[in-house]
C-alpha cells in the first residue's frame, strides 16, 4: 500500500511538473514575442524569468531592416568584472542556464554583429537575475455586488504564486459592461501598493460587468516585468426601479371568430439600462367606449384589444417597481403628412416627407412591414423637427418588399398613414408571368396573365417581354415585344393562319430581365375569306332571287306586256292562237280560212246555238304503239253541232248543219302517225310546226294521263275545229 501511494504521488508530481514546463514555454513565446514589436530603443534588449528558479529568457530587435539571415553575438560580463561570456544565435532570442549567474550580483548584458561598425548594435542592459522575474498574473480574482447598493461592485484577487508573499506589489484594474469592447481602467496610482481588492461605483443597475487584474513589483517601470492579465471575471449588480417609458404602438387586425376588427397593441422591450431587472408583469389601461378598463400580462410585447379602443397605457413592473405609462391615442381623421418619397442606395434607405400644413404634430411614426409576411411591423417615433428616416445595411433584408407607412402623432390622436412600397435592393425576378389565351382566330390571338407575386419579383416591374416563335423555326428566331407593366392583356396581331406558335413572357426591374414564365403552345385558325366570300355571294343570290320572284309575282302583268315586244307570243300564251300558226299557210284554203275566220280586226258578235244530232257517232281513238287512230267511217252519234246566226239574218246557214270534215281529214292520216304529226287540211305530208309543238303534250303526257284518253274528242277539238272550218268556207 505504502508503495502503491509513492507511485501516486510520483505520477502527479510528474503531470504538475509537465504542466508548468509547458505554461513557462507559452509564456515565454508571447513576451518574446511583445518585446520584438517594441519600438522604444532603451527596451531593445529585454531579459526576464518566471521565477527565481528559471532559466534566463532574452530578446532583442534586428539590427539592420534586412531579410538576409544575420548572425547575432550575445554579451553577458559583471559589471565590475573582466570575464566575458558570448553565444551566438541565428535567432532574435536566447535562454540561457540559471546556474551561469549569482544572486545579487549586477550584470551587463549587449549584443553585437560582424555587419555594424559598431561593437555592439543595440544599448546595453544592467539587471539582476532576482530582478528579473516577471510574475504571474493575480489569482483567484472574483467580484459580487455590494449590499443595499445597486449601483456597486466589490473586486477581490491574491497576490501570484511566483513570488515572494513579502515583496510588494502594484496592481492595474481594467473594467467594462459585458459586451462592449473598450476597457476602463483603474491605475495602480488609484489602488495602492500592496491592495488586494477594490470597489467600483456609480454603475449601472441589473447590469453584467466583466473586470481582470495584473500586477508588478513596486517601482517597476519596465512593463514588459508586468505579469499577465488575470482571467476574465463577471459579476451583475443588484435590480433597480425601471426608469422611462415603454415604446407603444398598435396593428389593427380582423378577427376570426366574429369577423370584427380589433387592435393589438404593440410595445418593444425595455433597454438593460431602463429595466434594471427582469420585468415580470405589463399592465394595460385602456377606454373603450366610455368605460375604463384594465388588464394586464406577462407575455412580451402585445395584447388584443376591442376595436372601439380609443387611449391606451402601458407599464412594465419588475420586482422594484414600475415605469411611467406609456400613453397612446388612436383617435383617428387628424391631419396627416404628405408627399412620401423613398430612395435607395446600397442597401440604404432614405424616408422622406412633407409635415402637414397649418399644424404641427408631437412627432411622427414610421412604420415599415415586410410584405405578406406573419411578422409584425416594426417602427420608430421621429421628433417633429425632422420629417426624415435613414435606414442602414441590416435594417431591410434585400430583395425584399417593404411597406413603409407614416403617421403624425398629436395629442389628440393620429394622422394618416401615407404609405409606399419599397426594396433596400432590388434583382432580377424570379419567374415569368403564367399566360391565359382568351380568344384566338386566323391571324391574332387575345393573351391574359396574372400579376407576378410579390415574393417572385425582387423588385419594381418596369416592363414585361413577350417572346414568341413559330413553330418549328426554334428559339433562335424568336420575335420579342415589350408590354408596359401597367395592363395584364394584350392582342398579338399579324400571325400566320393555320400555323403553331410557341409564346412566353419575362419581367424585368430596373437591374435587368428575370427568369422566362412557363411556355404555351398554340395553332391559329384556317382562313375564312373564301367561305365569307361564298357565303356573301350565296346570301345575295338568294336575297336578289327572292327579290326578282317578289317583282315578277307583283308585275307579272307589266312584264307580260313589255316582253310582249322581244318575246314570240306562244311565251306568254297559255291557249294557242289561230293567227299563229303556220299550218294554215300549206293548206291550199289556208287564205279563204284567215279570211273568213278572222274578217276583221274586231269580229261582229254572232249567236251560237247548240244543235244536238242523235244519229251521229263520236268518233273512235285507238292507241296503237303510241299512235292515234280514228274509223273510216265515224259516227255521228253523241256530236254536238253549232248553229251560227248572223246580225243580218236570223236564218242559219246551210253549211252549218254539215258534220265537220276534221274526222275525214283524220282518217286519211296514216295509223302510225305520231301525237305531235299534223296532217294539212286536204291530204298531203305531215307537218310539225313550232308554235303547236310549243302547245301540244309530250309522248308521256299522252301515256299517262288517263282523263285524255277517256275524253280524247274533247281534248283533241275534233268537232269544234272542224264545224269552225267548215263554217267558215261556206
Amino acid at each position: 500500500m505504502k508503495v502503491s501511494g509513492v507511485a501516486e504521488l510520483t505520477d502527479s508530481q510528474v503531470i504538475h511538473d509537465t504542466m508548468r514546463m509547458v505554461y513557462e514555454v507559452l509564456l515565454i513565446a508571447i513576451v518574446l514575442i511583445q518585446q520584438v514589436k517594441q519600438t522604444d530603443p532603451s527596451q531593445d534588449l529585454f531579459c526576464f524569468r518566471l521565477d527565481k528558479n528559471s532559466a534566463i529568457n532574452c530578446s532583442w530587435s534586428p539590427c539592420e531592416d534586412t531579410q538576409i539571415p544575420m548572425e547575432y553575438t550575445f554579451c553577458t560580463q559583471e559589471k565590475d568584472g573582466t570575464d566575458l561570456t558570448q553565444s551566438s544565435t541565428l535567432s532574435l532570442s536566447l535562454t540561457m542556464d540559471r546556474k551561469r549567474f549569482t544572486a545579487g550580483t549586477i550584470y551587463v548584458a549587449w549584443v553585437k554583429t560582424n555587419r555594424t561598425e559598431r561593437e555592439d548594435c543595440l544599448s546595453r542592459l544592467e539587471f539582476t537575475i532576482d530582478d528579473i522575474v516577471k510574475p504571474l498574473p493575480p489569482a483567484n480574482v472574483s467580484g459580487e455586488p455590494l449590499q443595499d447598493d445597486p449601483k456597486a461592485l466589490g473586486i477581490w484577487w491574491k497576490n501570484p504564486t511566483n513570488l515572494d508573499q513579502l515583496i510588494h506589489l502594484q496592481f492595474e484594474l481594467q473594467f467594462r459592461v459585458a459586451g462592449n469592447l473598450d476597457w476602463t481602467k483603474i491605475s495602480h496610482d488609484e489602488i495602492g501598493i500592496h491592495v488586494t481588492n477594490y470597489e467600483l461605483e456609480e454603475l449601472q443597475p441589473f447590469t453584467l460587468y466583466e473586470f481582470r487584474v495584473k500586477c508588478a513589483r513596486e517601482q517597476e517601470t519596465n512593463w514588459n516585468l508586468w505579469s499577465d492579465w488575470s482571467a476574465v471575471g463577471r459579476v451583475r449588480t443588484w435590480e433597480d426601479m425601471p426608469v422611462g417609458f415603454l415604446d407603444v404602438w398598435f396593428v389593427q387586425q380582423l378577427t376570426t371568430l366574429d369577423g370584427l376588427m380589433s387592435i393589438m397593441v404593440l410595445w418593444k422591450p425595455l433597454e438593460q439600462h431602463q429595466a434594471r431587472g427582469i420585468i415580470q408583469r405589463y399592465s394595460v389601461n385602456y377606454l373603450d367606449g366610455e368605460v375604463i378598463k384594465n388588464t394586464s400580462t406577462d407575455i412580451c410585447c402585445n395584447i388584443s384589444l376591442p376595436g372601439s379602443t380609443r387611449l391606451v397605457n402601458v407599464t412594465a413592473y419588475n420586482s422594484i417597481g414600475a415605469t411611467q405609462p406609456a400613453k397612446l391615442n388612436l383617435i383617428p381623421d387628424h391631419p396627416a403628412p404628405f408627399n412620401v418619397t423613398v430612395n435607395s442606395a446600397n442597401r440604404s434607405v432614405l424616408v422622406s416627407w412633407e409635415p402637414p400644413a397649418n399644424t404641427t404634430p408631437d412627432g411622427f411614426v414610421v412604420e415599415w412591414n415586410r410584405m405578406n409576411s406573419q411578422y409584425v411591423p416594426d417602427w420608430k417615433k421621429i421628433s417633429a423637427a425632422t420629417a426624415y428616416v435613414t435606414w442602414t445595411d441590416g435594417v431591410l433584408y434585400p430583395l425584399l418588399p417593404y411597406k413603409i407607412s407614416v403617421y403624425a402623432r398629436y395629442q389628440g390622436g393620429l394622422g394618416g398613414p401615407v404609405s409606399t412600397l419599397v426594396y433596400a435592393e432590388e434583382g432580377v425576378p424570379l419567374a415569368g408571368p403564367a399566360i391565359l389565351i382568351l380568344n384566338m382566330s386566323h391571324s391574332g390571338v387575345t393573351l391574359q396573365w396574372k400579376v407576378l407575386p410579390l415574393e417572385k419579383r425582387q423588385g419594381f416591374v418596369r416592363y414585361y417581354t413577350l417572346y414568341y416563335v413559330k413553330k418549328p423555326a426554334g428559339d433562335d428566331k424568336h420575335k420579342a415585344l415589350n408590354i408596359s407593366c401597367t395592363i395584364d392583356r394584350y392582342t398579338l396581331l399579324n400571325l400566320e393562319p393555320d400555323s403553331s406558335y410557341r409564346i412566353w413572357m419575362t419581367a424585368s426591374t430596373i437591374v435587368g430581365e428575370g427568369e422566362r414564365g412557363p411556355y404555351v403552345n398554340f395553332r391559329t385558325q384556317g382562313s375564312q375569306i373564301l367561305f365569307w366570300i361564298a357565303a356573301v355571294l350565296l346570301s345575295c343570290s338568294v336575297l336578289v332571287g327572292v327579290i326578282g320572284l317578289l317583282f315578277c309575282t307583283y308585275c307579272e302583268q307589266r312584264i307580260q306586256s313589255c316582253g310582249a315586244f322581244y318575246l314570240p307570243q306562244w311565251c306568254c300564251q297559255k291557249i294557242p292562237d289561230p293567227r299563229n300558226s303556220r299550218v294554215t299557210g300549206h293548206s291550199p284554203q289556208a287564205n279563204y280560212i284567215a279570211n273568213h275566220l278572222y274578217p276583221m280586226d274586231e269580229p261582229v258578235p254572232a249567236e251560237v246555238e247548240e244543235i244536238e244530232n242523235e244519229n251521229s257517232e263520236a268518233p273512235i281513238i285507238k292507241r296503237n304503239n303510241s299512235t292515234l287512230e280514228t274509223d273510216r267511217e265515224p259516227s255521228t252519234e253523241g256530236q254536238h253541232w253549232t248553229k251560227i246566226i248572223t246580225p243580218e239574218s236570223e236564218t242559219p246557214s246551210l253549211g252549218v248543219e254539215k258534220p265537220p270534215e276534221a274526222p275525214r281529214c283524220l282518217g286519211e292520216s296514216h295509223v302510225n302517225q305520231t301525237p305531235s304529226s299534223t296532217r294539212l287540211m286536204g291530204g298531203g305530208a305531215p307537218f310539225i310546226s313550232g308554235y303547236e309543238k310549243h302547245f301540244m303534250p309530250s309522248e308521256e303526257e299522252l301515256l299517262n294521263n288517263e282523263w285524255q284518253l277517256e275524253n280524247r274528242g274533247e281534248w283533241l277539238g275534233l268537232g269544234g275545229i272542224a264545224g269552225d272550218l267548215s263554217t267558215s268556207v261556206d
